[in-house]
């Protein structure tokens, strides 16, 4: 007697054990999706570089002897042309160095804040007027502001590392100081920098990740349902929507970042699963309206997915080949892509075979 295929134990697991192949697919959504919360963003594109580059090495040490260079910036602005009498136009104007001072006071008092560098730093007292403020900086060798004295800028280095959620606390602190400060006419200030960049870079990841996500979602699953109708549409698009969440789940339980490199992910899993349930959706519908869905089965699920799991092979090996970069995000490209890929097979395998057989035993049933 021949030995049975996996694909054919598989079939036939899908015909007596179809709920609970279900509710397997369901506790394993739940304990994935418990991944989602940690996914990790990494927007440090040195840290994702290889250490063993010269011109890292000098920098690392540059950095550690002389501290980082990524320095928070704000920036305060001023009209060169008085919209009102009263108005701020000149960095040099006393208002401006007491703004200045307040801030700097105030930041210096913050344990996330290491070190705070304005020209408030040329003055003890607040200046009584103009005329002193420009003595000051005449005779001081540093430029703190530009040529027509409209702009001029404040450095803040953090006390710990430049994590993501460090530098989100960090811009939260200094614009809640800023929110305190003292309020003239005419300045406008601005936080900017490389952490700042940084920190608004993740928000984008994170809006552009759903955005695509969902939209991709919904005109895969509107496609399905007009070619195969609501029940086996649903039924295609369901175990990969599933797949992609295990995807991404698995991504927040091994540490894998979201990146640069990896933000269009969900879009690219949904377009290389939707081939592998459509193949087998297909396939069993044409056989069981031929011979029913026992048949069905047990001819498309042996058939089909062993072309479908030749085919997603060579993409697999394609992927992880990326694991031989020496660039970090382009390692976790590699490896996200084939576990994603893994994973909308595995769904498409296990949990849309099981939804057919679920819907055509409850319609003949019903009949």
């Amino acid at each position: 007697m021949l030995m049975k295929s996996p694909l054919e134990m598989l079939a036939e697991a899908h015909l007596e054990h179809t709920n609970k192949i279900i509710a397997f697919c369901g506790m394993l959504t739940l304990v994935l999706a418990a991944g989602l919360p940690q996914i990790q963003l990494q927007t440090d594109f040195q840290s994702s570089l290889p250490d063993d580059i010269p011109a890292i090495e000098a920098q690392d040490k540059v950095e550690s002897n002389f501290g980082s260079p990524d320095s928070i910036i704000v920036l305060f602005e001023t009209n060169k042309e008085s919209l009102e009498e009263n108005y701020v136009t000149d960095v040099r104007d006393p208002r401006m160095i007491r703004t200045l001072n307040f801030l700097e006071k105030e930041l210096q008092n913050e344990p996330a804040i290491s070190s705070v560098n304005s020209m408030a730093m040329l003055f003890n007292e607040n200046p009584s007027s103009g005329e002193e403020v420009k003595q000051v900086l005449e005779r001081s060798s540093a430029s703190f502001a530009n040529r027509d004295y409209t702009a001029t800028t404040m450095y803040i280095q953090l006390s710990n590392d430049m994590t993501e959620e460090n530098i989100k606390s960090a811009t939260n602190i200094i614009q809640e100081n800023i929110q305190q400060s003292p309020k003239y006419p005419g300045i406008d200030i601005q936080t900017t920098g490389v952490p700042v960049m940084r920190s608004t870079l993740s928000d984008v990841l994170i809006s552009d990740t759903v955005t695509i996500i969902a939209l991709a979602s919904l005109l895969i699953w509107i496609l399905l349902m007009a070619v195969r109708g609501i029940v086996y549409g649903t039924a295609t698009f369901a175990p990969l929507f599933i797949g992609l969440l295990w995807a991404m789940g698995a991504m927040g339980l091994l540490g894998i970042p979201m990146t640069i490199a990896t933000i269009a992910i969900g879009s690219m899993l949904l377009g290389l699963g939707v081939e592998y349930g459509s193949f087998i959706a297909e396939r069993i519908v044409e056989e069981t309206e031929e011979n029913g869905v026992e048949e069905g089965i047990m001819t498309a699920v042996p058939n089909t997915g062993r072309a479908i799991l030749g085919s997603s092979m060579t993409d697999l090996v394609g992927f992880l080949a990326l694991l031989l970069a020496s660039i970090s995000f382009m390692q976790d490209l590699g490896l996200t892509l084939a576990l994603g890929e893994a994973l909308t097979l595995a769904a498409a395998l296990l949990l849309t075979p099981a939804l057919i057989v679920k819907y055509e035993r409850w319609k003949g049933d019903k009949e």
